[in-house]
């Protein structure tokens, strides 16, 4: 096997399976599993506000070069087809390498930084080339495409099309419209990291904001400046992208083009998040309060003493500063959500009745009778078997194997970030690579 090459070798899947699993790999970011499904929420709003983005996201740097990666094999003699996916890999690690040696911290947005020199399970081409796509720095075949049918004279910088006449009896398998690959590329002592030069940074703006039809990422690029960049922990707590909603119902909102208000979609963003968050805190409560009853009925005694964990946990958004969450997701307008996203299934049946069940708690000696009842536990259960079938944990008896372990840590309750922490990032990576900021 050549040096560096993947003993698990390369398996070529379909556009829709590979979507499917950027879904998946979305959707179970950072502990946070989608029990009851209420990770259409995060999608849903997340791909109105930032489309092309993905959790997967770290830096904005990436955006680029991950075309390098591939002009760089294309002019690479050696990138034959046979061993283009060899070369492929010892890019990426070279690129990792680089970053880890000009980057203080190496875990900051290095894509396979933890396993280096190991190759990441998803390396940066398997993130990015949706984005690639969306912001129109590539056009061609699929990504595995490209790989099963690699001919490097056939790969190439959109602006060289019309000067490479001994081609053109072909058609160009993928045109990466991105600036030219670097001199230092590939060099084993280039000082390589995320800092935007001011050109990158000026390209991957205009690209965003050209981005059709309009989105509000694409307005925040417009907006970068000196000290004009977002700064906050939520998307809908930033006021610099409170300005870019407003600015984008000025130019983009009315009937011929987007009806709903950006600025309003931010608001029920927030509530839409809270609500989420009490939905993933009862389903918590609920699994570990059979988990109790399995535990009594196994004679299985003294209990753990963190048995009550989730469930004083819910207790506590009536209890101390966690009430803005409670009074955040009541105060959503279920059908403005549904205009702005799409529910599938039950969720809207599940947001309703969690909604109206939390406003009529009044104190937190109430949570046990109005959000861990049976009728709350019958729809949990209903919608959790539909979703998992037998991996389920709620129903009484069949879920019984899938609870033996939970505990303090099996979940953790989280409200929705909309992918924000990469978004953010990637805003500020284009900010400070600016002239004159």
């Amino acid at each position: 096997m050549a040096s560096g090459q993947s003993i698990a070798g390369w398996i070529d899947i379909s556009p829709a399976a590979l979507s499917k699993l950027r879904a998946e790999l979305e959707l179970h970011d950072k502990s946070v599993l989608d029990e009851m499904g209420v990770g259409a929420i995060h999608t849903g709003y997340a791909d109105l506000f930032f489309p092309g983005t993905s959790v997967l996201h770290t830096r904005a740097r990436y955006l680029l070069f991950v075309p390098w990666i591939y002009l760089g094999l294309a002019a690479h003699p050696r990138a034959r087809a046979d061993r283009v996916r060899e070369l492929k890999q010892k890019a990426e690690l070279w690129l990792t390498g680089r970053l880890r040696a000009h980057t203080e911290d190496n875990d900051e947005g290095i894509i396979g930084g933890r396993v280096y020199p190991e190759p990441p399970a998803q390396p940066p081409d398997f993130a990015y080339w949706s984005a690639l796509r969306e912001y129109r720095l590539y056009e061609g075949v699929p990504r595995a495409q490209l790989l099963a049918r690699w001919d490097r004279a056939r790969v190439m910088l959109r602006k060289d099309v019309h000067t490479r006449e001994d081609r053109v009896d072909q058609q160009p398998l993928g045109l990466f419209d991105v600036p030219s690959l670097p001199k230092w590329w590939m060099q084993e002592d280039a000082d390589v990291s995320f800092q935007l030069e001011s050109d990158e940074a000026e390209f991957l703006r205009e690209r965003l904001a050209q981005r059709r039809p309009p989105c509000l990422l694409g307005v925040a690029a417009r907006l970068l400046g000196k000290g004009s960049r977002p700064n906050a922990k939520t998307v809908w707590g930033d006021a610099f992208m409170r300005r870019a909603a407003e600015v984008f119902d000025r130019d983009h909102s009315g009937p011929d083009l987007r009806p709903t208000s950006a600025a309003v979609a931010l608001q029920r963003a927030d509530g839409a998040s809270a609500l989420a968050e009490l939905v993933r805190a009862i389903y918590a409560a609920l699994v570990e309060g059979l988990r109790e009853q399995d535990l009594r009925a196994a004679g299985r005694l003294p209990l753990p003493d963190d048995h009550a964990h989730y469930r004083e946990y819910l207790r506590s958004y009536w209890e101390d500063d966690k009430g803005e969450t409670v009074r955040r997701a009541c105060d959503l307008r279920l059908h403005g959500l549904m205009a702005d996203i799409h529910l599938p299934g039950r969720l809207p049946e599940l947001l309703a009745h969690v909604q109206a069940r939390a406003s009529s708690v009044r104190r937190a000696s109430d949570v046990h009778a109005r959000l861990l009842d049976n009728t709350t536990l019958e729809l949990f259960t209903g919608l959790e078997w539909d979703r998992k079938r037998t991996r389920a944990r709620l129903p009484r008896r069949d879920g019984r194997g899938r609870r033996e372990g939970f505990g303090k840590g099996t979940i953790r309750v989280a409200d929705i970030n909309y992918r924000w922490p990469m978004v953010s990032r990637m805003l500020r990576d284009i900010q400070e690579g600016l002239p004159d900021v």
